[in-house]
């Protein structure tokens, strides 16, 4: 039998710092930063003897007009997958929402089904009758997440629709690069020549990499519209980096770092990440397509991988990848240049949808893809002040 209530935060980091893995988006400074589209709230799973054992940030958004919410948990919630209690917390989580007028939750956990070590995607590469990642054979299969899926499709969850923003926000798959136990120049040697030598092109070049501040706002948000126009996906607003910077730049518990690389006193390329215990994730990357040639973006993911090891990170989520191999695929750029890295591709199962009101998460599901695009256009920070 569990217990759902709502927590501090204190309550809740002092459960995070005993949870393994734990993204930075299942934190309360980042549902500030996102407070604008969603209200956060925090929740624990509460045992028999009243020991607090799972937790997540709930992101509330209201039906216009009703009193009716959608429920959305990024990479969360934080509950043991793998535990004998999972049905029994699911179905507290059922208990809970559809008793304050959730007609609908969505979860994205951080579970891989699949795995393709650095050599299997660098083979895939080379070969030109190999198109996509899924279409090799995995290097390792978690059985526990495949019984994942079944668990949840049991238990009347479904996989969520397919929509273009959710699927580049939380992508199937992605690159995870192991730091564990291992030096900068060890990580560096696991790299690919071609990257090292990039790295080596940079520093000659005349890159400078430095910690970013607020004052780089501008130029971070330069650099990643002009990513998002060329690689066609839907940009933040300046504001979503203001509040990114508001809500992780200022006593984070965790580890926030921003970089950006300048040439000849321009900013040329940004990437930023965030750490909660051993993982650190990418937030963003973006770079200009001036001075190329002189590889800023290799300078930038260099500086954050020797910036992770030095706080301590074991792995290093570098963000999704499309599922192609397509040599003449516009994408398949990110995927070598990632792979370069010496990193693996796990496939995640996805997103999952829970509907507790099948009518209104109906209309709700065809309705929030347009709904996004409206919002961001009008986009306004509001950060819950601490």
């Amino acid at each position: 039998m569990y217990i759902i209530r709502e927590i501090s935060r204190d309550e809740y980091w002092r459960f995070l710092r005993t949870y393994p893995d734990a993204s930075y988006q299942q934190t309360p400074e980042w549902g500030d930063a996102r407070s604008a589209e969603w209200e956060p709230r925090l929740i624990g799973w509460f045992d028999s003897v009243s020991q607090l054992c799972a937790a997540a940030v709930l992101r509330y958004r209201q039906l216009p007009g009703l009193s009716r919410w959608f429920v959305f948990i990024p990479q969360g919630p934080l509950l043991d997958w793998t535990g004998p209690h999972l049905s029994e917390q699911l179905e507290a989580l059922r208990t809970y929402l559809s008793s304050r007028g959730v007609f609908g939750v969505r979860i994205t956990p951080m579970v891989s089904l699949r795995k393709w070590d650095a050599a299997t995607v660098k083979a895939g590469l080379a070969d030109p009758d190999i198109t996509r990642i899924s279409a090799m054979e995995a290097t390792e299969v978690n059985l526990s997440g495949i019984s994942l899926v079944s668990t949840l499709g049991a238990a009347g969850w479904r996989e969520a629709p397919a929509e273009k923003r959710t699927s580049a926000t939380y992508p199937r798959f992605n690159y995870w690069l192991d730091l564990a136990g291992r030096s900068e120049q060890e990580v560096l040697d696991g790299t690919s020549k071609s990257w090292r030598h990039n790295v080596r092109k940079a520093e000659r070049g005349g890159i400078a990499v430095t910690s970013g501040s607020r004052d780089d706002l501008e130029d971070v948000h330069r650099l990643y519209s002009e990513t998002a126009r060329r690689q066609k996906f839907p940009a933040h607003p300046r504001a979503h980096f203001e509040a990114m910077w508001e809500s992780l730049g200022n006593g984070f518990p965790g580890y926030f770092n921003l970089k950006v690389a300048h040439f000849q006193g321009s900013a040329v390329a940004a990437s930023a990440t965030a750490q909660v215990g051993s993982l650190v994730q990418s937030l963003f990357a973006a770079t200009s397509t001036e001075r190329t040639g002189i590889r800023p973006s290799n300078a930038v993911w260099w500086a954050l991988i020797r910036q992770a090891i030095a706080d301590g990170a074991e792995l290093f989520d570098l963000g999704g990848v499309a599922d192609t191999l397509e040599e003449h695929d516009p994408t398949v750029g990110l995927v070598r240049f990632k792979a370069g890295m010496g990193a693996d591709v796990h496939e995640y199962m996805g997103a999952w949808d829970l509907p507790l009101q099948p009518q209104l998460y109906a209309a709700f599901t065809r309705l929030l893809p347009l709904a996004q695009v409206r919002k961001r256009a009008a986009w306004a920070p509001k950060i819950r002040r601490r």
